[in-house]
């Protein structure tokens, strides 16, 4: 009798603390892309007032940890967030981002003379981003803390956001709390996840995993823009299996047409992986001896063959991002300058679309509310940010 009526007071906690409901929210899309610009308005304006919504209270910002990474939490007695701040111009924030080998989704990572035992998947053949887990594990710590801290308050409601690396690193701690030990935290939290812009953060199997968990209920939205470089990344080399039974089926239906010229391309593609594999491999190695210069003696399990990565997140794609046609003084630049520039039929100088424009964090605020809430959007006071271009 006292087993079942545990199991009942186990079932009434969570109906009643579980009030975040599955779903694409436009409101929750609104607040945490603004968040997501929090790290670029203080550095940019010494506030991130602008731009964060003024109902959300800011509980904690975290020191920079790990490889130049960096954590906010909000809160507004309802619902708590976790904000990841994205890459720096810091070298070690792209050491970060660079340590693309994979490494098994559950096992055990040694720093100095501290264990930490993790899980990120409960496939044993999952294997995931060695450079996020490395910082997830060495934060861990840190966010169980924030996490207990406002449960205190009342709330455990969590969406996890971030931009850029921020959004793979808040993919990745949403797979690490899901996965953590029973008992380890309340049971009374529900998260949801919304990543901006993320690279990709495991193999086939996590991604699977991932998203039978979490995106198919419709707990976990990845948002994009299809110009955007960066969620492209690191690169899928198994897209082009040299024959598939897929491909088969379409030369003979007519589906598709045979190519002795993508034949051949998809075997370099296959010959090419293995001495790519080598190569991470061996690259990766040299960059935990990096990692190590800024942790200390770091040692991670031994790296998977698998360098292929997959998606996770439910898809959310907006628009392109148009550049802005900003004319230019041309009086006293250089040529190195002038060849920044492009010059239209009347003679006039305008600014060349940077590199990483489709990227800007600012811009996927202003295209998230161009596409969900476009009276917002119409009373932007500035629809770019000068220093994106």
């Amino acid at each position: 009798m006292k087993t079942y009526l545990t199991i009942i007071a186990s079932l009434i906690l969570v109906l009643t603390y579980g009030q975040l409901k599955a779903g694409f929210n436009i409101k929750e899309a609104k607040f945490t892309v603004a968040m997501c610009n929090s790290y670029n308005f203080i550095e940019q304006y010494g506030s991130n007032s602008a731009i964060v919504p003024s109902e959300f209270n800011l509980i904690h910002t975290s020191d920079i940890l790990s490889m130049d990474n960096k954590f906010e939490v909000y809160e507004n007695k309802e619902v708590g967030v976790i904000n990841y701040r994205g890459s720096t111009a810091n070298i070690f924030s792209w050491i970060e981002n660079c340590y693309s080998a994979m490494i098994p989704a559950n096992g055990t990572i040694k720093v100095n003379d501290s264990y930490y035992k993790y899980a990120f998947s409960e496939n044993e053949k999952s294997a995931v981003h060695a450079g996020y887990a490395l910082t997830i594990v060495i934060l861990s710590s840190k966010i169980e803390e924030q996490v207990k801290v406002l449960n205190k308050k009342g709330i455990y409601d969590i969406i996890i956001t971030g931009h850029s690396q921020g959004g793979a690193l808040a993919t990745m701690t949403r797979a690490y709390l899901e996965n953590l030990p029973k008992g380890k935290l309340s049971i009374k939290n529900k998260y949801k996840t919304y990543a901006y812009a993320q690279p990709m953060c495991g193999n086939l199997e996590f991604s699977e995993e991932y998203n039978t968990k979490f995106s198919k209920k419709k707990t976990s939205y990845f948002i994009t823009n299809t110009k955007d470089p960066v969620p492209y990344l690191p690169f899928n080399y198994e897209e082009g299996k040299l024959v598939t039974k897929k491909k088969v089926a379409g030369w003979l239906l007519g589906e598709s047409q045979f190519s002795f010229g993508q034949l051949g391309k998809d075997a370099f593609i296959r010959s090419f992986e293995s001495l790519l594999t080598k190569y991470v491999k061996g690259s990766n190695s040299l960059i935990n001896k990096l990692v190590s210069i800024k942790l200390g003696k770091v040692e991670m399990p031994d790296y998977v063959t698998d360098i292929n990565y997959y998606p996770t997140g439910t898809k959310k794609e907006i628009s392109n991002f148009k550049y802005p046609r900003v004319e230019v003084n041309i009086t006293d630049l250089n040529e190195k300058e002038l060849g920044n520039l492009v010059q239209d039929k009347n003679g006039k100088w305008y600014k060349k679309e940077t590199k990483f424009f489709q990227h800007k964090p600012y811009n996927y605020y202003v295209y998230v509310l161009k596409k969900w809430d476009r009276t917002a959007f119409e009373n932007l006071e500035n629809t770019y940010l000068y220093t994106d271009l």
